[in-house]
């Protein structure tokens, strides 16, 4: 396995890292532009842009799920508060993961950062 973190990474991949969450705002193509072009440069860089691109997939799936579901009689304002909830509970999560990359801290989001490490950082 590779470990993303396994020497200090520079200032310009925290830099990099840091600024490949700006994309969790704005539809994910500041992330794509940053992996693309950095990917061979650092496994940091390359590492916090596949997770931040996950964090997007993985957040946007779970509101298409709540929004299917604000629907059914009964639970669509329960789902809709979720949603909202989940929604500010996203943004202070972003908040500190692009903290922790600017700062050159290793965190990995449980599951999806392992899956990440372990399938995609090759």
């Amino acid at each position: 396995m590779v470990n993303p973190v396994s020497s200090e990474p520079n200032s310009d991949d925290k830099l990099w890292a840091g600024l490949s969450y700006v994309g969790l705002v704005c539809c994910m193509i500041p992330t794509i532009v940053i992996f693309l072009l950095k990917r061979g440069e650092s496994d940091y860089i390359k590492f916090h842009s596949l997770q931040g691109m996950g964090f997007w997939v993985v957040y946007l799936i779970v509101q298409i799920i709540l929004s299917m579901s604000s629907g059914i009689p009964g639970i669509g304002i329960v789902t809709g508060i979720v949603s909202i909830l989940l929604g500010l509970a996203a943004l202070g999560f972003w908040v500190y993961l692009m903290i922790m990359a600017f700062t050159g801290k290793d965190f990995r989001i449980p599951v999806l950062g392992d899956f990440i490490e372990s399938n995609l950082m090759n």
